[in-house]
């Protein structure tokens, strides 16, 4: 009995199909596809965590069929600042090839070196650099969700330094309402030096610092933001007189 390849194909392809979604990739492609930022970076850990999925995009490249397929991998590499896991990141194959790939960042925290046998700060060896200091700091205050005063003038200072409030914003908008003040820390709020940038903080504290400014801030005195800044203006206009 003749049987016709037209019904024995789709089963093929749905079998080849299968096994492909089904095949675990190997932890190698981390090595091979992970792209460092500095020389000397380099893979320290990959866990295969899940997450296959078709992709339509490569290289920049849309499609549109699915071209590829991706992968999650749970990798930890060390970099300058020291060592990092970047959680679900992803890399991407055009199907059937392990060559043609691409690894895409998930996100990411810095994690202890000493697992790996790395020096705390990784490729900077033992003493933290100021940049990356200056970045973890700015990670830091980025995720930190008790921060306010964000862009807030406060005083003469177009922008004002940030600060951690009892009750957050609704502490912002009692300081916005003239019901506490005149700086935030008289709202009960705590500067937050390491999330602030050092010129905020050097306007912030030069004004706490002279009390005619500061009077002149004193919504009491001058209810207005009109009034409280023709004051200030006043006395700058009197000092440089002198």
């Amino acid at each position: 009995m003749r049987v016709s390849t037209r019904a024995i194909l789709p089963g093929i392809v749905l079998v080849l199909a299968s096994a492909t979604a089904g095949a675990k990739p190997s932890t190698d492609l981390c090595g091979k596809f992970f792209t460092p930022i500095v020389p000397g970076e380099k893979v320290l850990d990959c866990k295969y965590v899940g997450g296959d999925r078709p992709t339509h995009e490569l290289n920049g490249q849309q499609y549109l069929t699915a071209v590829g397929t991706c992968w999650d991998f749970d990798l930890t590499a060390v970099q300058r600042c020291g060592c990092r896991l970047f959680m679900k990141s992803s890399i991407c194959c055009r199907n059937g090839s392990t060559k043609e790939c691409e690894w895409r960042v998930g996100d990411s925290k810095l994690v202890d070196c000493k697992p790996f046998g790395q020096p705390p700060f990784g490729l900077s060896g033992t003493t933290e650099p100021e940049e990356c200091r200056i970045r973890r700091n700015a990670s830091d205050c980025f995720k930190d969700k008790n921060l306010s005063f964000a862009g807030i003038t406060l005083g003469p200072c177009a922008v004002g330094p940030r600060f951690v409030c009892p009750k957050g914003d609704d502490t912002l908008s009692e300081f916005l309402e003239n019901r506490c003040g005149p700086t935030p820390e008289d709202c009960g709020c705590t500067l937050a030096e390491p999330c602030s940038k050092s010129e905020e903080i050097a306007c912030y504290k030069a004004w706490k610092a002279d009390p005619e400014a500061m009077a002149c801030f004193d919504a009491k005195a001058n209810p207005s933001g009109w009034a409280r800044t023709e004051c200030y203006r006043k006395l700058q206009e009197s000092r440089a007189g002198k």
